[in-house]
C-alpha cells in the first residue's frame, strides 16, 4: 500500500505540476456535468411541484361513481381488501344525499347541503376523527354559512312528501370538525353510514315519524346506489379507474391528471438519459484519451519509477489518481455552477405548483460527483492497464 500512496501522491503533484492540461480537463468535466445537474434539478422542481401538488389534495386520490349502480356488500369487501385502496364508504341515491341545515332548533333560515358517508380512516378528514350517532363534520363553506365551530349543535332537516302532507325529519347534529376549504370547497355535512342511511330510508317511506334515537347499523343484504373510494397511491388512481371502466361502471377520478403526470416524468426521464449517455460518453472517450496521451508522455519517468521498486499497483494508482481527482474537482464546479443557475431559474418567478421550478437536493449533487468518479475512473482503467504493462528497462533504454 506504500506504493500506492505514494503513485497517488506523485499523481497529484504531476497534475499540479500540468496546472494548465489538470484545468482544462477539470472545466471540461464541468461543463459536461453542470447541464445536466440543471436538467435532473428542472425535472425534479417540475415533477416533484405537479406531485405534491395532488399528494397533498386528498381529492386527487378519489374515485366515485358517476351512475346509479346496485353495489352489495360483497362488492365493498373485495375493494377493500385490494391493496391499492386506502379507504372505500358506500354513496347513497343522490336525492336522498342532501338537506337543509340550520344553525338550531328554532333558526328559520336553512342552508342545502351534500350529505356525504365518512368513517374512520377517511382520506378527507386529514386524520381528524370520524363522527359516530348523531354528529357531522362540516365543510368550511357549510359552516361559515351557518356560523358555527366545532363543539356547537347544528339541526338537519329532511323533508319527503308522503300522501299529501310534508313531513320533515329533524335532527339535532353535534359538530365534530370543520374541514378546510381546500379539502372540500363545496356545502356539505359528513355523517356516519348509519345516519345517511336513515335520511334515505325516510325519504323511501321506510321510517315512520318520530325517528328512532338510534340508528340501526348497515344491513348485509342491503345494496347502495354509489360508492366514494380513495386510492392509496396517485399511480392507483389510474389502474382502479381502468378497472372500473373494465366492469361497466362509470367513474369519475383525476385518472387523466395522474397519467399526464406519469407520462412527463417518463418523457423528461428520457430525455435527461438521452442527453447524460450522450455527454458522458463523449467525453468520457476523450478523458480515456487524455489518461492516455498522459501515460504514454510520462511513460519513461512511469519505467524509472518501477526501476526504483514502483510495484505494478503504484503504476496503475498513478492516472486513476489523476481521473479521480478532476472528477472530484469538475463535479464541484459544475455543482456550483449548477446552484447558481437553479437559483437564477428560480428567481425568473415561474413557478409549477406552489414549489420551485428547478431543485437540486444535496443527494443530487453528491449521486451525480459519485457517478463522475466512477466514469473517470472507468474511463482511465485503459491508461491503467498501459502503464502497468512498463518495463523497468524502459527507463534504461530510453536514458
Amino acid at each position: 500500500m506504500r506504493g500506492v500512496r505514494l503513485a497517488a501522491r506523485l499523481a497529484l503533484a504531476d497534475a499540479v505540476a500540468e496546472a494548465r492540461v489538470a484545468l482544462a480537463t477539470l472545466f471540461g468535466i464541468a461543463a459536461v456535468l453542470a447541464p445536466l445537474i440543471v436538467l435532473f434539478g428542472l425535472k425534479a422542481g417540475v415533477i416533484d411541484s405537479l406531485r405534491e401538488e395532488l399528494v397533498q389534495n386528498p381529492r386527487a386520490r378519489e374515485i366515485v361513481n358517476q351512475m346509479h349502480g346496485a353495489f352489495d356488500a360483497a362488492f365493498f369487501a373485495r375493494l377493500a381488501a385490494r391493496e391499492d385502496v386506502a379507504f372505500i364508504v358506500p354513496r347513497t341515491r343522490t336525492l336522498a344525499a342532501s338537506g337543509a341545515f340550520a344553525r338550531s332548533a328554532d333558526s328559520l333560515t336553512t342552508f342545502r347541503g351534500e350529505l356525504l358517508a365518512t368513517a374512520a380512516g377517511d382520506p378527507l378528514l386529514g386524520g381528524r376523527a370520524a363522527p359516530v350517532g348523531r354528529a357531522s363534520v362540516l365543510s368550511a363553506t357549510l359552516a361559515e354559512r351557518l356560523g358555527v365551530r366545532a363543539g356547537e349543535t347544528i339541526r338537519l332537516r329532511v323533508d319527503r312528501l308522503r300522501e299529501g302532507r310534508r313531513e320533515t325529519l329533524a335532527l339535532d347534529l353535534a359538530v365534530t370538525a370543520i374541514l378546510p376549504r381546500e379539502t372540500f370547497p363545496r356545502d356539505a355535512g359528513f355523517v356516519p353510514l348509519p345516519l345517511l342511511l336513515l335520511v334515505e330510508d325516510f325519504q323511501e317511506g321506510a321510517v315512520d315519524l318520530p325517528a328512532p334515537e338510534a340508528d340501526p347499523p348497515p344491513d348485509s343484504a342491503r345494496l347502495y346506489a354509489g360508492f366514494r373510494l380513495h386510492a392509496r397511491r396517485l399511480e392507483d388512481v389510474v389502474v382502479l379507474d381502468q378497472m372500473f371502466r373494465a366492469e361497466g361502471i362509470e367513474v369519475a377520478s383525476r385518472a387523466d391528471d395522474v397519467a399526464g403526470l406519469m407520462a412527463l416524468d417518463r418523457a423528461l426521464t428520457l430525455l435527461f438519459v438521452a442527453l447524460a449517455g450522450l455527454g458522458g460518453a463523449g467525453y468520457a472517450v476523450s478523458l480515456s484519451v487524455a489518461m492516455l496521451a498522459s501515460v504514454e508522455r510520462k511513460r519513461r519517468a512511469l519505467a524509472l519509477l518501477r526501476l526504483m521498486g514502483m510495484p505494478t499497483r503504484g503504476l496503475i494508482a498513478f492516472p486513476l489518481t489523476q481521473a479521480a481527482a478532476l472528477a472530484c474537482g469538475g463535479a464541484l464546479v459544475a455543482g456550483a455552477i449548477a446552484l447558481a443557475v437553479t437559483a437564477l431559474v428560480n428567481r425568473l418567478g415561474v413557478a409549477v405548483g406552489e414549489g420551485p421550478l428547478a431543485r437540486i437536493a444535496p443527494d443530487h449533487l453528491a449521486l451525480a460527483a459519485a457517478l463522475t468518479v466512477v466514469a473517470a475512473l472507468l474511463s482511465s482503467a485503459f491508461a491503467a492497464l498501459r502503464a502497468a504493462g512498463i518495463e523497468p528497462a524502459e527507463g534504461l533504454r530510453d536514458g
